[in-house]
């Protein structure tokens, strides 16, 4: 059998990370859905089962550079003979997946969730996947919401926050990390030792406190966790980073090669960015290469305690909740002191400089939020000088690809355009 991920057209509701990274690609607990999906089939059904990840075409070039050892985009595989089952790029893996009867689907309305369909049923291999699934004339059931977060597909960006806690837990179990073996006198580790799993090269400086009263705690390789950061479970932080005496509350994802200081509560972290300073996130979602200037601190909750809207490039949704922060895109850059109000959406590469008013609702890609106003770059030579400058920072090379990716992107949002 093979496995075909495919995005299901709703990228939107995943924006702005989905605007720059295929839905597979995103990030919550301790894995990308990418991630999360590859080691539950390496667990569940071993060797001889090969992996295909369909995404928008503007992405694959980019994406297959970075992951030479993905089958992105490759068609091929409708011309084999081997059944195929499908799974939505945004669906957390469980064995009722793997267990679907063959030529059957399970949906969510018109959006499919899994189907299992023999080659033989597929008339255009050319054709968008959803429509491909359409067209096989497959027996159809009702998608039935799973209980918890294991198994549930996810619909909107905010709920990757709020499945975090339960994500990290199922994904920790899922690991098989062998927590228990850290000991250190001056640290202290409230809770079952059993759940923090401290990678080999970690350094914890004296008079830290990893409490897993909650949850697991997950440490990876290289990291230093420097005096009087309070990490509170379920959290992940990834390889090479550096947590200056942060308070890390439950729910949090930190990606590798990360900066991060103040206090961050119930957040996802994409690698590479900085929140080094002082200030608050909360129920927020950031991209990679991010840099938070000291201060920088967004509103997860509305004074009159009513319920959030968040920004989408087709319309401002209703979330139905209380606790929204914020969702910023790749390489955005706040100055000190900004204040990022609640349900904000930061589009990829804007730039926001304080002047003492929170920031609107939605910031556009490629913009300079300056004097409350919002200003579209006039050209993207600056940006791109920026981002090799970070990139070399951490000793990473931009390919040709991701300029050709920040260009298509540029002109696909560009004012008229829907994003």
């Amino acid at each position: 059998m093979n496995i075909v991920v495919f995005e299901d057209g709703l990228h939107d509701n995943f924006y702005p990370l989905s605007l720059t990274r295929p839905l597979w690609e995103l990030r919550s607990g301790l894995y990308s859905f990418r991630e999360r999906l590859e080691l539950f089939v390496e667990r569940l059904l071993g060797a001889g089962c090969s992996i295909y990840y369909f995404t928008r075409d503007y992405l694959a070039p980019y994406y297959r550079e970075k992951y030479p050892q993905l089958s992105i985009n490759d068609h091929s595989v409708f011309k084999q003979d081997k059944d195929i089952l499908f799974l939505n790029a945004v669906k957390y893996p469980a064995r009722p997946d793997f267990d679907l009867a063959k030529n059957s689907a399970v949906m969510r309305g018109p959006v499919p969730v899994r189907a299992r369909s023999s080659p033989s049923r597929i008339s255009n291999p050319d054709e968008p996947i959803p429509a491909m699934i359409a067209n096989c004339t497959l027996s159809l059931s009702e998608y039935e919401e799973e209980r918890g977060a294991s198994g549930r597909k996810a619909d909107y960006i905010w709920e990757l926050v709020d499945l975090n806690c339960d994500i990290l837990a199922g994904d920790y179990a899922l690991s098989g990390l062998p927590g228990g073996d850290f000991f250190q006198k001056d640290v202290t580790i409230l809770g079952e030792s059993g759940l923090v799993f401290i990678d080999k090269g970690v350094r914890i400086d004296p008079y830290v406190v990893l409490d897993a009263t909650v949850g697991p705690i997950v440490i990876g390789s290289g990291s230093v966790i420097n005096s009087f950061t309070r990490i509170e479970g379920p959290c992940a932080i990834g390889r090479d980073c550096v947590i200056l005496g942060a308070k890390l509350r439950k729910g949090t994802s930190i990606g590798d090669f990360c900066r991060i200081g103040g206090e961050i509560e119930q957040s996802i972290v994409h690698g590479y960015s900085n929140k080094y300073h002082e200030g608050f996130i909360g129920h927020s979602y950031l991209g990679e290469w991010v840099n938070l200037g000291a201060l920088t601190t967004n509103s997860d909750l509305k004074n009159d305690y009513s319920n959030v809207k968040v920004y989408t490039p087709d319309s401002r949704k209703k979330t139905g909740r209380r606790k929204i922060g914020c969702f910023i895109g790749d390489f955005v850059k706040t100055s000190i002191g900004t204040l990022i109000n609640t349900g904000t959406s930061i589009g990829a590469g804007a730039l926001i400089v304080h002047d003492g008013n929170l920031t609107p609702a939605h910031i556009p890609p490629f913009s300079w939020y300056v004097h409350s106003s919002i200003l579209r770059m006039q050209s993207l030579d600056d940006l791109i000088s920026t981002c090799r400058t970070a990139a070399a920072r951490r000793n990473v090379d931009l390919p040709g690809s991701f300029i050709t990716l920040i260009n298509t992107l540029y002109d696909m949002t560009s004012p008229g355009k829907k994003q």
